[in-house]
């Protein structure tokens, strides 16, 4: 890796530790402030679709682009107008001011989200992948641990406005950061945009599908902890979680995934990316039961810490098998459409989840994250091939 690139790996460090504390500020209390304004847990659902709306629209219109412009440029953009929509949370009280938020906040938040998955993709070595990415994630983790505990425990004793007004001041830093990088691939296949492009049936491989499918499906579990899972911790007999102990949760599943991604990274060069993704994702499933059948702060805590390692687990290996089988020269297409699996399975996730939380109850919700979940672990066995290339 040239010194170029190393300069940049590390400032796009800065910028992904910055994205990490800003939304983990929120992360504690997003669903309780908005739960406090007297919304359903159905009305949560819903929004939910409206920020999944966002990222469909524009995360494939955002991996055209990056494959034809400074990424840097799109960074600082995302980074910029997302700013005035955290300053703007405070100030709503209604599901359509809660929408409007959600789906700018997304919107622009997808020009960001592919840029750093591309330069990512585009600066990481090939060799020791695993090491290098699971590394690289675990400095991102460390830096954000505190922020959810600092969100939890400064809504509890100041309000709910001060951790929105924080997650927009920091957004400056990443602002600088991107504005310093120095790194920016160049195609390799003629110079003007159009020639640029490979043929479009390079890329629609059996492997790439399957990725697809397997994140399409993982979003059940993304949803279900973002929007659901702060809201049954507060209101569930079995626990009756504050807004403090929920962010200490949630710092706790940071913490120990840290120190996990790497030797997870390690795992996936040794292992490879199927058993990883199988496993992780089958686990995940099985430990949310841990939410129906047991009860106060200590054991979610424990299942915090279980979550550590099984997050990560999932995110990375998909990731890197992602890497290993996305074709030379799309790397921004590739990252577009695999975002848009995100926003499909999450369009599909969280009305529904919302539905069978607010009509069929809490404990149901649970049953439905599992099943989905121990489905995908299924899945991941037929459809993660390792050694297939880039066809």
């Amino acid at each position: 890796m040239g010194e170029e690139m190393r300069r940049s790996l590390k400032l796009l460090l800065v910028v992904q530790l910055t994205i990490n504390f800003r939304g983990g500020v929120v992360s504690p209390i997003l669903a309780l402030f908005i739960r406090g304004q007297g919304l359903s847990v159905a009305q949560i659902g819903l929004l939910g679709t409206a920020s999944m709306l966002g990222w469909l629209f524009f995360e494939p219109l955002s991996g055209v682009i990056a494959d034809r412009v400074r990424k840097k440029y799109m960074i600082v953009f995302a980074l910029a107008a997302s700013t005035i929509v955290y300053a703007a949370y405070p100030f709503a009280n209604t599901v359509l001011h809660f929408a409007l938020l959600a789906f700018s906040l997304s919107s622009v938040m997808s020009f960001c989200a592919v840029s750093v998955k591309t330069l990512m993709a585009e600066i990481l070595p090939e060799s020791e992948r695993g090491r290098t990415y699971g590394r690289y994630l675990s400095i991102i983790s460390v830096g954000g641990i505190i922020a959810p505990l600092m969100g939890g425990y400064i809504s509890e004793v100041v309000g709910y406005a001060v951790p929105f007004y924080m997650s927009a001041g920091i957004g400056v830093l990443g602002v600088s950061a991107a504005l310093l990088m120095r790194h920016e691939h160049t195609p390799t296949i003629g110079s003007s945009p159009v020639d640029a492009a490979p043929q479009a049936g390079s890329l629609w491989t059996k492997p790439f599908i399957g990725i697809l499918v397997i994140r399409t499906i993982f979003m059940f579990n993304l949803v279900f902890r973002q929007n659901f899972l702060p809201i049954y911790l507060h209101e569930s007999p079995n626990f009756r979680a504050s807004e403090a102990e929920i962010g200490a949760f949630m710092t706790i599943v940071r913490i120990v995934s840290a120190p996990s991604q790497m030797l997870i990274g390690d795992l996936i060069d040794r292992v490879g990316c199927r058993a990883v993704v199988a496993s992780s994702v089958g686990l995940i499933g099985l430990s949310y039961l841990g939410l129906v059948y047991a009860g106060g702060i200590l054991p979610l805590y424990m299942l915090g810490a279980l979550q550590g390692v099984f997050l990560p687990a999932a995110d990375m290996s998909m990731m890197i098998h992602l890497m290993e089988i996305m074709p030379e020269g799309r790397t921004g297409m590739v990252m577009g459409i695999y975002s848009e699996s995100e926003n499909v399975g999450g369009m599909i996730a969280s009305p529904s989840l919302g539905y069978v939380y607010e009509i069929l109850g809490p404990t149901t919700s649970i049953f439905a994250v599992t099943g989905a979940l121990i489905v995908n672990a299924v899945l991941s066995l037929l459809m993660v091939n390792e050694g297939s290339g880039k066809e």
